[in-house]
């Protein structure tokens, strides 16, 4: 793709400087479960779901075989629609004991209130927009591209006592020059909930 009125949402990779960031944090990047070729040539997952191969509907149902030690990257680039599937698969896969720890991208930041969550990890909202980028295959290069809305990043830290603060503490120190990063005291705890079930006379889904 080379001409810039041909890039398309789906088509995006999330921000170099994001991604540099989540590779920090993990050390290394060994699933992206929502990813192309190309994109892959930024974020060098060791593995990752090639959504022009397969559906979300294939990606979400399946189980994801993290390789090594199961460190996570996700950069879902289309709408809150989409990103919350994604990041509800994220949060089972990690429940389940399949991804040690996890940095997530959102780009379209309705996907914060789609997920609320979210709110009980660390996140760190940036200072301004971050330009996701395309690959140009005749420059054969990454292009930035102006965003239409302001993006937030989590993570996920992993659930080992002996790793958690050095994993916090990690993710602070690297996403702050970003933007602010907020951890609510009070994680885990489910605050949200009944607030959430009186709001929209349901429980949160967390599989849709």
């Amino acid at each position: 793709m080379a001409q810039t009125d041909r890039v398309y949402k789906c088509d995006l990779a999330p921000p170099a400087p994001v991604i540099q960031g989540a590779r920090s944090v993990l050390g290394t990047i060994d699933l992206d479960p929502y990813s192309t070729k190309d994109i892959n040539r930024s974020v060098m997952a060791a593995r990752f779901f090639d959504r022009n191969k397969e559906t979300l509907e294939n990606i979400i149902r399946k189980t994801w075989d993290t390789p090594n030690e199961g460190r996570v990257f996700v950069g879902a680039p289309t709408g809150a629609a989409l990103t919350r599937r994604l990041i509800n698969k994220t949060l089972a896969e990690y429940r389940q004991g399949r991804i040690s720890h996890a940095v997530i991208w959102m780009a379209h930041n309705e996907a914060i209130i789609r997920a609320p969550w979210l709110w009980d990890f660390p996140m760190c909202i940036p200072f301004r927009r971050l330009r996701p980028q395309w690959w140009d295959d005749e420059l054969e290069t990454f292009r930035g591209i102006s965003p239409s809305d302001w993006s937030a990043v989590a993570y996920l830290p992993p659930t080992d006592p002996n790793k958690f603060h050095t994993a916090l503490s990690r993710f602070h120190n690297v996403f702050s020059p970003i933007g602010r990063v907020v951890f609510n005291e009070y994680s885990g705890e489910g605050d949200w909930d009944e607030s959430y079930k009186i709001a929209f006379g349901k429980n949160y889904d967390y599989r849709g």
